[in-house]
């Protein structure tokens, strides 16, 4: 029997560039006696250094971008249901594993539940008995 070993590494090749566009632009931009030309004009001292200021900026925010996460289409911010109890959570209700509560089973999101689950929508509705109160 075969073991599939998956490769997890993944070269972040935006946050690269981005970073050696940074270093680039702050190595050629930094102040020094040859002059640095911009579209055919010379850039003066206060010009290179603004340009050294928004290459470490660039640099930073490609170093520290998170990129956002996937995953399930669920999310915590939009109403969802549980199939088996029809319970229904709202938005920012429901639990962060994405589970009901007492059933334990995954929740799915309220909108075109019915439609997904056309068996449930004419079902009569079980009460417990502190609920018929």
């Amino acid at each position: 029997m075969k073991k599939i070993i998956k490769n997890n590494f993944k070269v972040p090749w935006l946050r690269l560039v981005v970073v050696l566009y940074a270093l680039v632009l702050i190595i050629g931009a930094w102040p020094t006696d040859v002059p640095y030309f911009v579209k055919g004009h010379a850039v003066g001292t206060l010009g290179r250094w603004a340009l050294v200021a928004f290459g470490i900026i660039v640099f930073w925010c490609g170093v520290l971008y998170k990129y956002p996460k996937r995953g399930k289409n669920f999310t915590r911010h939009e109403q969802s249901i549980c199939p088996k109890c029809q319970k229904v959570y709202l938005a920012g209700q429901a639990p962060a594993d994405a589970k009901c509560e007492p059933c334990g089973i995954s929740l799915e999101p309220l909108e075109g539940f019915y439609k997904r689950h056309p068996e449930l929508k004419d079902s009569p509705e079980e009460f417990t008995q502190s609920e018929k109160d």
